[in-house]
């Protein structure tokens, strides 16, 4: 199995928002056959008009075709109140897109014969043997009682690329087990994977294995089992297989040079989700083993890693 036919149907379903391009492409906005110049400008026009508004600090835009750049343009500014204009160089927080580099990571143990979708996870993390199942039922007394059931089956390779595992957040939904990954000790102090992925495996599931897509940690827990299995860190794994192949070279879980930080796109004060603080060097993001930085021709390299191996998984058929 190819890593790279696998990488579109894992994440081309997300977009991807935040792409920039290298300066050198700067003044190539040649339009591509199929593209008409003016209508392209209606990207523009919508994007100043968001930052106009106040729904956004500033963007930075490319459209490319055949691996060459039809529309590229920098918008408003990086910071607010800081009022440093938005540039190609800038770095963006990615969050949840560090899922689909960490899956193709995952996917290229499959490929070297090291990793089966089938596996169970607790073939690699012991912990999750005893994993439960979290069910809301009523008591006796008639109020609500959260029951813990055993698993129908294990939790698999499979389930974590899927977000089928049971595995969920507790940020966000009201039921019981979302209540108890909130009030949960996992994010206390400063933890590793390997740690995490312990204290995650204690608490309940949301749901059986299998059985309901639900948005969580998945990723986490496959991010540790890679390591499990390489004997490196994720990040050491994913840069020498993956991110220094494609010339990634600013994609990381943190800016850890204090002088770059000034690079890093803020968002609108009102929709920070930084609890240690504007440009420092810790947030809730790189907390969870999310990537931090990603500079916009890293993003560029993805996209076309992406295009290209769409392209061929579909000439192939």
């Amino acid at each position: 199995m190819d890593s790279r036919r696998v990488l579109r149907s894992l994440i081309s379903a997300a977009l991807l928002t935040i792409t920039a391009v290298i300066s050198a492409y700067a003044n190539d906005l040649r339009a591509g056959a199929h593209f008409d110049r003016q209508k392209l400008e209606r990207v523009g026009n919508f994007i100043r008009n968001e930052i106009a508004t106040g729904k956004i600090p500033g963007a930075v835009i490319l459209i490319q075709q055949h691996g060459q750049p039809v529309y590229f343009e920098s918008f408003g500014v990086r910071d607010v109140e800081s009022k440093r204009p938005m540039t190609a160089d800038t770095i963006f927080r990615v969050y949840s897109m560090s899922k689909p580099i960490t899956s193709v990571a995952a996917m290229m143990l499959v490929e070297d014969g090291k990793l089966r979708l089938d596996d169970p996870v607790s073939k690699y993390i012991p912990d999750f043997a005893d994993t439960k199942v979290g069910v809301e039922k009523t008591d006796e007394g008639g109020k609500p009682a959260l029951v813990l059931e055993p698993l129908n089956r294990p939790i698999t390779i499979e389930d974590l690329l899927r977000h089928t595992s049971g595995l969920t957040y507790g940020f966000y939904g009201e039921n019981a087990v979302r209540k108890l990954y909130a009030n949960s000790d996992i994010y206390d102090g400063d933890f590793d994977n390997a740690t995490f992925a312990e204290r995650i495996a204690r608490l309940p599931l949301a749901e059986q294995p299998g059985t309901q897509w639900d948005y969580g940690h998945s990723t986490d827990v496959l991010g540790r089992i890679i390591e499990v299995i390489s004997g490196q860190t994720l990040y050491q794994f994913e840069k020498q297989r993956l991110l220094d192949p494609l010339g990634m070279s600013e994609t990381a879980f943190f800016v850890a040079d204090a002088a770059q930080r000034p690079r890093i796109a803020e968002p609108m004060p009102d929709d920070r989700f930084t609890p240690g603080g504007r440009n420092q060097g810790f947030d809730f993001a790189a907390a969870l083993g999310v990537r931090r930085g990603r500079h916009g021709r890293d993003d560029r390299r993805l996209c076309t890693f992406r295009a290209n191996a769409a392209e061929r998984r579909y000439a192939g058929r």
